[in-house]
């Protein structure tokens, strides 16, 4: 039989969104988990364990990613991104987008990036793109309001100036919004209140948008973060210092290390970045963060789907203290679970003085 290369299991992974639609694409569960039929490549094995977990999660999944520096920074203080993280942690974002409904972003990162938001470095569907706009102050000028490349959501209060009494921006005599795409719509929400996370969730949920992606920026994340609104967070740390910036997660936070969040979580290298890839689903040590109530931590959607390639494993719970093993195995009371994936004689070249970073694009 054929070995099963990248293309073509990113075409059959992308198509799952259950565990008969997993058995039709060759998948098979074994003692360790679902795993493919026929022989497949290191890459593939990689592609299956990274991204199986989110076909499999569900209709309701949000999920949201940040790239940032060492030192916990997503640009430059003067706004400058361009790129924080590599080329691999940008084609990972891309297979993000390409298994959700929606994408969304503030409208700081809507403003400061002027981003796309669609499917480039890999094939998929384009997400309907959502655009957090609580005061109205994003310019209709910005690509995602002009482009058409993919349906476009534009999220703004009543009281922002941008909503006319039909719950529309700047209506015309033909029902079309002045100024704006053919594929944009306007969904006016009645105060402040409608733009918390969970609430967001709900809202994007009736109009068929059940899988999302928090893409940015920072406050956005932090945000969705703070309320445990999130199933996932990937974080790409690249391996720059910038001294300053605009920061990345930025929440209310404990006084005391031991009610610190510690969830599951495992980590891999993308280039020269490194991934962690965070399970926000399950109940975490430590008291709830600030403003929470007992049941929010509680809406775990989906079940998780281990995968077994016969190099992994499902995320592991972090502990304080201790030490990793070789090959990134948990010692007892290790800091976390840690999963890295190497092919067989890769070899990583550091590039001297090369741009690393990444932005909404």
């Amino acid at each position: 039989m054929t070995a099963l290369d990248e293309t073509a299991a990113w075409e059959r992974l992308r198509a799952i969104r259950s565990e008969v639609d997993a058995e039709a694409a060759g998948l098979v569960r074994g003692d360790g988990g679902l795993r493919w039929r026929q022989e497949v490549s290191p890459e593939v094995r990689i592609l299956t364990d990274r991204y199986l977990p989110l076909c499999l999660a569900g209709p309701r999944l949000a999920v949201a990613q940040l790239g940032q520096s060492l030192d916990g920074f997503i640009a430059t203080r003067t706004g400058d991104a361009d790129y924080v993280t590599g080329e691999e942690d940008r084609a990972h974002l891309h297979h993000l987008r390409a298994l959700v409904d929606a994408v969304v972003v503030g409208a700081g990162t809507a403003v400061a990036d002027d981003p796309q938001l669609t499917v480039r470095a890999c094939t998929g569907t384009n997400p309907v793109r959502v655009v957090l706009d609580p005061h109205g102050r994003v310019p209709s000028q910005r690509r995602v309001f002009i482009d058409g490349s993919a349906p476009t959501l534009w999220v703004v209060a009543a009281d922002s100036g941008r909503g006319g009494e039909n719950g529309s921006v700047g209506v015309d005599g033909s029902g079309r919004h002045r100024g704006l795409g053919a594929h944009v719509d306007v969904l006016t929400l009645p105060d402040r209140a409608a733009f918390e996370p969970r609430s967001l969730l709900d809202a994007l949920a009736r109009r068929g948008l059940g899988r999302v992606l928090i893409e940015g920026g920072g406050v956005t994340v932090s945000r969705f973060l703070h309320q445990r609104a999130l199933d996932r967070l990937y974080v790409t740390v690249a391996p720059v210092l910038l001294g300053d910036g605009v920061p990345g997660l930025r929440f209310a936070g404990t006084s005391v290390m031991r009610d610190a969040l510690r969830p599951p979580m495992r980590r891999a290298h993308l280039g020269e970045d490194t991934l962690f890839e965070i399970d926000l689903r399950t109940s975490q040590p430590g008291e709830p963060l600030p403003h929470e109530h007992g049941e929010t931590g509680q809406a775990r959607r989906e079940g998780e789907h281990s995968v077994d390639h016969g190099d992994g494993q499902p995320l592991g719970r972090a502990q304080a203290g201790g030490a990793e093993g070789p090959c990134g195995d948990a010692l007892p009371g290790a800091p976390a679970a840690d999963v890295q994936r190497q092919h067989h004689g890769e070899q990583r070249q550091h590039h001297q003085g090369q741009q690393l970073g990444q932005r909404s694009t």
